[in-house]
Parts: structure tokens; sequence; C-alpha cells
């Protein structure tokens, strides 16, 4: 069980986790965070469980959660800015996930994958879905839901991810202090936070992203609702979409899709 007040001693830089919410077993720390939001919960709120029973990931798929090894978690955000510019958010908080994790275990080559997926040695390390609840006046409100595999064995992993996920202690070779990871990105969020909410986009952190990014200049393919793209990848937008050169139509710019990655 996570210890609560380590945690809190952790907390050095960050209003974020000022008040949290550690449960041993819930259906999804997001829905939990949600149905908070609507009753005024305070920005900043954290919820932590250590089993989720219906965790779910981007496309409505479930992401799976073995006990007491890894990290789920989600954090409630009342940003004063554009509706528009919400789903940058998931970029910020991959970013933060990533300089967090760089700060504890550098000799990690950790990848970014757009749009905040982070992946390690090929296999996928994290996952982070946003959501909004129903818009009630003018509380606006986003939950940023992480999950981190840090301590998971591979045989916690059911068989069918155990080729294409990974964790910290599998890359590294020991285990990982998962209330020290947790306080260093609830840290480092909060500072990245905070500077996007006083920019008009995330052409600040491009240059960061751009350094860890496994995409840029590979081929891949891009599964949309309507239809698929296959090109090479150029980069990134100031909002963060990206910038793909497709054979026969130029550049084409996504803004959500799944990707796969080609030769």
């Amino acid at each position: 069980m996570l210890d609560f007040f380590l945690l809190k001693s952790l907390l050095t830089k960050s209003a974020l986790g000022q008040e949290i919410m550690i449960r041993d077993i819930c259906d999804s720390t997001n829905q939990v965070a949600l149905d908070a939001a609507k009753t005024g919960a305070p920005e900043g709120l954290v919820v932590v469980s250590e089993v989720q029973t219906a965790g779910r990931g981007r496309q409505r798929r479930l992401w799976h959660s073995p006990p007491e090894r890894n990290l789920y978690f989600s954090i409630l955000l009342r940003p004063k800015c554009r509706q528009a510019r919400l789903p940058q958010l998931a970029m910020v908080a991959a970013l933060a996930l990533h300089r967090a994790l760089r700060n504890l275990a550098p000799e990690l080559k950790i990848a970014l994958k757009w749009p905040n997926d982070l992946w390690l040695h090929g296999r996928k390390l994290s996952g982070i879905l946003c959501e909004c609840p129903p818009q009630s006046g003018d509380a606006r409100a986003i939950v940023v839901g992480i999950g981190l595999n840090v301590n998971a064995n591979r045989e916690d992993f059911p068989p069918e991810l155990q080729t294409t996920a990974t964790s910290l202690a599998i890359a590294a070779g020991h285990p990982f202090n998962r209330e020290k990871i947790l306080a260093e990105i609830l840290n480092c969020l909060n500072e990245l936070y905070n500077k996007w909410l006083n920019t008009n986009d995330l052409n600040i952190f491009l240059s960061e992203w751009v350094k860890f990014d496994m995409l840029v200049g590979r081929t891949i393919t891009v599964q949309r609702p309507t239809d698929q793209l296959e090109g090479t990848v150029l980069g990134l937008t100031p909002e963060g979409l990206l910038r793909l050169a497709v054979p026969g139509h130029g550049e084409v710019v996504v803004s959500a899709g799944d990707v796969h990655l080609g030769i």
C-alpha cells in the first residue's frame, strides 16, 4: 500500500496533490475524480488506487492493473483557458511524466510517442487519458489519468501484452519506490502546467519533446475514425498536432488517431 505521509513529504514543489485520495480498489481513478469534480472538488486533487477494476485507456481500451505494482492515478485540473486548448494537456502530462522519470532513472532511454504515450525498449510503458465531466456554469474541469508500469514483472501482464508492454523494473533490473516516482511526477507536472497556462500553445515545450520523440522521420500508419493515412512524420505543430508527409498529398496535419509504426 502506498504510504500517504511519505508521499506528502515528497511534494516539495507542487500545489498538485495537496488533497490526495488513496484507495485499495476502485473501478477507475478517472471516474472517481470526475465524480469529485461534479461536487466541487478543488484543483489539484489526486486520486490513486492500488487496483482498478475498469481502468481504461484511449479508444475505451482496458488498462491492465496488477495490485501494488504500478501507479494508477488521476489529477483534477481546472484550467482557466480556451476549451480548444484542453487536448494539449495530455501532451503536457506526458512530457512531465517523461521529465520525472529522466530525473529519477536517467539511465533508461524512455521515448515519447505521440500523442501521449511513453515507450521503453520498443514497448509501452505508460498511457494517459484525459476526460472532462459535463460542464456546469464556468466551473471547467479536466481529469488527467495516468497509468505507469513501475514494478510489474513480465508474468504480471496477460499473455497478449507480454511482448508489447514493459515496466521500469523490467528495464532497470530492480524495483522502484512508487511514492518517490509519484511525487516527482506531480512536482514536474505542477511546473509544466503553470508554464502552459501562461502561454498560448505548446511551442515552448516542443524542443524538449522532439529530443525524445520516437516518431520523427519514421514511416507510420495513422488509423483515424474514417480513414487511414501512411506517411513520414515531420514533427508537430505549435498546437501539438502531428505533421505527416503523405505521398501524393503533401503535408497533412493529424489531430487524432492511433499510430502504428512502419519501417
